[in-house]
């Protein structure tokens, strides 16, 4: 399962800004981060909203930008832990290095809502159907 919890989501965090997951859980919103992380798991009627794992960790990234629930570094964050959900998911993310500047624009446009979450969504299909492509697999044959 994809799937992250509070506990990885400081973990995470933790990396990025440098800072023990002690201080981070006083610092940070834990009813946005826990709306961020469920979000991609929405249902209604026992019908998943976002069965993909592909969408669940895009929703993840952008929720978690949207949500802002630490006082600086949601986007680095984000992306961090949309790209463990796909590799929990056997998921690649291709020239993640290479990408940088790319990824930043995205997310930029993304957290200024001059991208949409939909779009964002697409963008993100298509880095990783590259991603498998580059590995020699075809597009949408994960293991999950």
């Amino acid at each position: 399962m994809n799937r992250l919890g509070l506990g990885d989501l400081l973990l995470i965090a933790e990396a990025i800004l440098d800072t023990s997951t002690e201080r981070l859980a006083r610092m940070t919103s834990v009813p946005s981060a826990e709306s961020a992380l469920a979000a991609p798991y929405a249902s209604f009627g026992g019908v998943d909203f976002y069965p993909d794992p592909v969408v669940q960790a895009a929703i993840c990234c952008s929720r978690i930008i949207r949500n802002s629930p630490f006082p600086d570094g949601n986007k680095r964050i984000a992306y961090e832990c949309m790209r463990e959900m796909l590799y929990r998911s056997d998921l690649p993310w291709p020239r993640p290095s290479e990408d940088a500047i790319d990824f930043a624009e995205t997310v930029k446009a993304l957290a200024s809502r001059t991208l949409s979450e939909e779009e964002f969504v697409a963008w993100v299909r298509s880095r990783v159907a590259l991603g498998e492509r580059l590995r020699g697999r075809p597009a949408g044959e994960a293991t999950v």
